[in-house]
């Protein structure tokens, strides 16, 4: 979807704010250069700072880009730990995601995860 100057402008002043969709939306769309420079640096920043705040879908994404390594670099185990954050809010894609990964990590990397992540 296009967006208006000022729906542009809206965006970015409300992510830096703090909201966090808007800072998935602006993550998001730098990504894909829809309504913003294709800039993969400023996504991973915006997408990050959202996932922090835990919105599900830049969780998810982050998981992506740490498991393929694009953009960071390559660790499944910070992969997973992103994907189980976004699924213990319902996300599916992101619970396939991380059952996935778990059978991937060795059983350091699965101790690493259980001392860092909450106890279901």
């Amino acid at each position: 979807m296009e967006l208006s100057e000022e729906q542009m402008e809206a965006i970015r002043l409300k992510a830096e704010e703090g909201d966090r969709d808007a800072q998935y939306e602006l993550g998001w769309r730098h990504a894909i250069g829809m309504g913003f420079d294709m800039d993969d640096e400023v996504a991973l920043d915006w997408l990050s700072k959202a996932a922090e705040q835990g919105h599900p879908l830049a969780q998810n994404n982050l998981g992506a880009r740490y498991y393929s390594g694009d953009g960071v670099e390559l660790d499944i185990l910070q992969a997973y730990i992103w994907f189980y954050r976004a699924a213990s809010q319902n996300d599916r894609k992101a619970a396939k995601n991380r059952d996935a990964v778990f059978r991937q990590l060795s059983e350091e990397q699965k101790d690493k995860a259980r001392a860092v992540l909450p106890r279901p």
